[in-house]
């Protein structure tokens, strides 16, 4: 039973992927950014965009407002995840994430990321931002 098992992991990647030659492990990846003020503490941003640099086409994972909510209490944003190997399997691109406060942009950061048979990767670029936020008591 494990041998046929095994046998049909390795047929679903070749059929999934003819590139691929290995087996892919069963664990979801999601390239996240990290944003943190200068007192270090999450920044909760009102809204987030992901776009294919040099493009207007927005890659955004929008979240359920619960899941955003979480995102928003860690400061924690989703740039690229392994829902997107399908189209972009074998590729790397340019990617810009921008962060809106208060209606405006307080960051925008570009990243190179990738995708092999099975998973999403990190190229270029800074996960992890710190920001001087605008003083609200003005």
């Amino acid at each position: 039973m494990g041998l046929f098992l095994l046998l049909f992991s390795v047929y679903s990647c070749d059929i999934r992927d003819k590139e691929c030659d290995g087996i892919c492990t069963e664990e979801y990846r999601t390239i996240v950014v990290k944003i943190v003020d200068t007192e270090g503490d999450p920044v909760a941003l009102d809204d987030f965009q992901v776009f294919i640099a040099g493009t207007n086409r927005e890659i955004t994972i929008t979240p359920d407002a619960q899941t955003f909510a979480l995102m928003q209490q860690h400061g924690s944003y989703p740039l690229f995840s392994d829902k997107f190997v399908p189209e972009f399997a074998q590729q790397q691109l340019d990617l810009v994430f921008t962060g809106i406060l208060d209606g405006q942009e307080i960051v925008s950061e570009a990243y190179k990321v990738g995708a092999d048979c099975c998973h999403v990767f990190l190229v270029s670029g800074n996960v992890g931002l710190q920001v001087d936020l605008p003083d609200s008591t003005e």
